[in-house]
């Protein structure tokens, strides 16, 4: 292939920003991050009550999950600090979700404040599901897996990062 042959391959790979973007491999999540609007924007749900799949209350842990209490503690809107963690829990119209507490700019610990997560080190600011707002961060925080207990509780597993539309219906 010539050179302006691949350079019209590699400029048909990119979007509007100039960024290449690919598919998962195997078996492997989706990273691509999703823009607001975007039709993939949805949340996706891990499991809903009642679902064939989802036995009656969701995912079950597989162990070494942190409990984060029941899930009805948990109102729309109101981050919920996970003692001993690093991590909210927060609930949406789609569901539950874990986000990292760390900012991802030097790893201050963020506080809610005014309808969002803040940053007192640099005053960088994330939108409750992670996204940024504004300060000097170029990475959304980072969201866990969740699953439910044997005691019915949600339980959080901070050893394994998911992509930021996955929630917990319960």
């Amino acid at each position: 292939m010539s050179c302006a042959g691949l350079a019209a391959f590699i400029a048909s790979c990119t979007d509007s920003t100039g960024v290449i973007t690919t598919g998962p491999l195997g078996d492997e999540p989706d990273a691509t991050p999703v823009q607001p609007g975007d039709p993939d924007a949805r949340p996706s749900v891990d499991a809903r009550i009642g679902a064939p799949d989802a036995g009656s209350a969701g995912p079950a842990c597989t162990g070494g999950q942190v409990d984060c209490g029941a899930a009805s503690a948990i109102a729309i809107g109101t981050p919920k600090r996970i003692s001993g963690t690093n991590v909210y829990i927060v609930r949406d119209a789609g569901g539950l979700f874990a986000v990292s507490s760390k900012c991802t700019h030097e790893g201050a610990q963020n506080n809610v404040t005014s309808g969002h997560f803040h940053c007192p080190r640099h005053s960088a600011n994330f939108n409750f599901d992670g996204s940024i707002i504004s300060g000097p961060v170029s990475r959304a925080l980072a969201h866990y897996a969740l699953c439910v207990l044997a005691n019915g509780n949600v339980g959080v597993d901070t050893v394994t990062t998911v992509a930021a539309t996955q929630r917990l219906a319960l």
